[in-house]
């Protein structure tokens, strides 16, 4: 691995933890940090990737020199690269193509926005890096924070909120002829700088999400009696996914909206460690989705 990405690795992660790194677009289970500087680096594709390229596991897993990798989840992560699997929020991305070069780097000194690294993409791109002092408390205020950024940096790409996105490796060749370089390296950004330049723009703060009372409407008769049985026996592994799926359905079906529904089962909701509350308010979400479609 080149130096200057070394000096980036070391900067966004801590000894002992395992992070995601990748040669190309797709995603792989996480490797010991240790490993994704040094090498071995070993690949082992989603079970979906495998079976999309008629592989099997045994010849799907591969093993690269770690100059090769060439992209990065932002946050140490333990297993297959998405935002549940983050086992830390301390690392921001946020990625301008917007301009020249000079043009990006200018528009982001010109903001104030702290920043510890810029990273050309090795196309048309900087990648800022925001790598705090401090691990944040939970993947909300993560998110929160990631919003009231890209909020005041209007021209930078706002799909980069979510902790598992990755960033571009210095010095590693995306394609023969373009390396990705390290323009600027900072150091570590602490909190309390970050909250200062936030603070400087009240108005692009997220509004705090209201929560939702149960209208006086609503009246729960309407369900049947299965749902009521199930909720209060509870609702265990395996396929949480599927059972709370089924029941939000119930609701949906019976004419009962996406917001009473999540205030009622609520209730019900107990989080995990491998089932977590952002999970179960998107499986509410699919099945009122699902159950709209088909009326």
């Amino acid at each position: 691995m080149h130096e200057t990405a070394k000096q980036v690795f070391n900067l966004m992660f801590r000894p002992g933890e395992t992070v995601c790194v990748s040669p190309n677009k797709f995603g792989y289970h996480s490797i010991p940090l240790e490993n994704a500087i040094n090498g071995p680096v070993v690949l082992v594709p989603t079970a979906d990737s495998i079976a999309k390229r008629g592989l099997t596991f045994e010849n799907a897993i591969e093993r690269i020199d770690s100059d090769k990798v060439i992209l990065c989840a932002l946050n140490p992560i333990k297993g297959y690269r998405d935002d549940l699997s983050c086992t830390a929020f301390r690392n921001f991305l946020v990625e301008m193509d917007t301009g020249s070069i000079d043009d990006q780097l200018a528009y982001i000194k010109k903001l104030g926005m702290p920043y510890s690294a810029a990273i050309f993409s090795g196309n048309k791109s900087i990648h800022f890096l925001l790598s705090l002092d401090k691990d944040l408390p939970s993947e909300n205020v993560y998110r929160a924070f990631s919003e009231w950024v890209l909020n005041i940096v209007t021209l930078a790409d706002q799909n980069t909120k979510n902790p598992s996105r990755s960033i571009r490796v210095p010095g590693a060749y995306r394609e023969p002829d373009k390396q990705q370089k390290l323009l600027e390296y900072r150091g570590v950004v602490t909190i309390a700088e970050l909250s200062d330049w936030l603070r400087q723009h009240p108005a692009e703060k997220p509004k705090e999400k209201q929560k939702h009372t149960i209208s006086n409407k609503v009246i729960l008769d309407r369900i049947r009696p299965w749902v009521s049985e199930k909720l209060v026996n509870g609702i265990f592994p395996p396929n949480r996914n599927k059972q709370w799926f089924t029941i939000a359905v119930e609701f949906a079906t019976a004419g009962y909206s996406e917001d009473d529904t999540l205030d009622v089962l609520r209730a019900y909701f107990q989080p995990d460690r491998d089932f977590k509350e952002r999970e179960w308010e998107t499986t509410i979400h699919s099945a009122f989705k699902w159950a709209y479609e088909r009326k």
